[in-house]
């Protein structure tokens, strides 16, 4: 019933709203999972059950009996008459053209037959079960054999349903799994550039739909179903709209003078380090000498009031020069007088997923902005080792007063929540391995008291 989500919405929003951490459920349809787990264990309960000792049979069969009828009916209905209970049709259907109402049709016959089928096979697998556990309650066939034939029933039923899901043609040569993407001419220009700590941005797709460009660059785009909920908005406030300018002014006749002047344009790309623009994947990409780097000093901040001045700040402001700060992060700044230093130096060293390094070196202290997205779940700054504070600049970024001299400043991505489940899993595991040790422990003993 749960599954049924926007079918039967009084129900769903009664669980979404008031049952603690259902809301965390990607779609309606995962919570099948908990049906998945929940019928074969109250299956083999009800086995269980039903061969203990002192069990009276004859309320065993007749329960057994309504099971069946139960079942069966349904299955027999969903056999003889489909078309009665249902109609077949999905919502795709009527936004197809009137031209394929042929194909529509056939494709309701399919989907009429399919379930004709699934219920026919359910039939026989029910039908066979119940005669087996009736032989074996009424003592026709022995325990140790029923067993055995439930057994290869499950199996069987498991290997018809699972080979529709995983079958020969989803196996693939290792060479064709290693490169599933083919260069393009863009791809292997990008390549040659030595330095690979840079982003690409890809316009010749859906940017945000498209793995692609992943698979040889760090993107832009990309596409992840829990994106974090202030890069959703920056995508969609500030990166989409400068997308589309490009798009309008690349499509026409350009030369190098207009496209620098578009790129010089793009604040928020370029603070995002976008270093490279495919917009033809068979024509070398456009280099962008706007883009900012991992790392850069400013000169001055603004403090804006909330996020949604910040966000909209954005759209007209120079990310080298000018840091757009909230307000929250205002005490961050206590102290901090800005000195211009022309020398400053931030160097990026070494990129992990979980572990960045730069090194600085500046006669003063300075205002640091990192092309990193800030999240404070977890991510601890380091300077020469000891732990620093860091804040949220330019809606996403990261942002640190670097002291002046020569240091070493690590990201490192250390979230509590990690280590302390690693600690409860390990804890978990042991616990269960110790109650299966014991639980085998009694159950040969007792077999030995009974034999003696």
């Amino acid at each position: 019933m749960l599954a049924w989500g926007r079918h039967f919405m009084v129900f769903t929003d009664f669980f979404l709203d008031y049952i603690p951490g259902y809301n965390k459920f990607r779609a309606v349809s995962m919570t099948l999972v908990i049906a998945e787990l929940a019928m074969p264990v109250l299956g083999f309960l009800a086995l269980n059950q039903i061969f203990k000792e002192g069990i009276d049979k004859e309320k065993v069969v007749k329960s057994l009996k309504y099971a069946f009828y139960i079942v069966g009916g349904l299955l027999l209905l969903f056999i003889l008459f489909p078309g009665v209970l249902f109609d077949f049709s999905a919502q795709v259907d009527a936004q197809l053209p009137n031209w394929m109402a042929e194909l529509i049709d056939k494709l309701r016959d399919d989907r009429k037959s399919i379930m004709r089928m699934d219920a026919v096979r359910s039939f026989v697998f029910i039908a066979l079960a119940a005669i087996i556990l009736w032989a074996m309650i009424s003592k026709k066939l022995k325990t140790t054999y029923g067993y055995l034939l439930l057994g290869l029933f499950i199996i069987s039923d498991m290997w018809m349903i699972d080979k529709r899901y995983l079958n020969n043609d989803n196996f693939m040569r290792r060479s064709k799994i290693e490169n599933p993407y083919k260069l393009s001419v863009a791809d292997k220009y990008i390549l040659r550039d030595k330095d690979p700590n840079f982003k690409v941005l890809n316009l010749s797709l859906s940017t945000f739909n498209d793995a692609s460009t992943s698979f040889y660059h760090k993107s832009i785009g990309g596409y992840h179903g829990a994106k974090l909920g202030r890069y959703q908005e920056l995508i969609e406030y500030q990166i989409t709209p400068e997308m589309e300018k490009m798009k309008q002014v690349f499509s026409g006749s350009v030369n190098m003078e207009i496209i620098n002047n578009t790129l010089a344009a793009m604040p928020v790309l370029n603070m995002l380090n976008t270093k490279y623009i495919i917009f033809d994947p068979q024509s070398d990409p456009i280099g962008n000498p706007f883009a900012l780097g991992n790392a850069w000093f400013v000169d001055e901040y603004e403090v804006i009031e909330n996020a949604n001045q910040e966000i909209m700040a954005l759209s007209d402001f120079n990310p080298s020069r000018t840091a757009i700060i909230d307000k929250c992060f205002k005490n961050y700044l206590d102290g901090f007088m800005f000195e211009h230093d022309s020398l400053a130096r931030i160097e990026f060293v070494s990129y992990q997923p979980n572990h960045l390094v730069y090194r600085t070196n500046a006669v003063s202290d300075q205002l640091v902005i990192f092309s990193e997205i800030y999240y404070k779940k977890g991510w601890n700054a380091y300077v020469d080792g000891q732990l620093t504070p860091h804040f949220r600049a330019d809606y996403v970024l990261r942002a640190m007063i670097v002291p002046a001299g020569e240091h070493t400043i690590d990201f490192r991505f250390e979230p509590v929540i990690y280590s302390r489940g690693e600690k409860i899993s390990l804890a978990s595991s042991i616990l269960l391995i110790l109650l299966v040790l014991a639980g085998g422990f009694f159950e040969i003993r007792k077999a030995l008291i009974k034999r003696s």
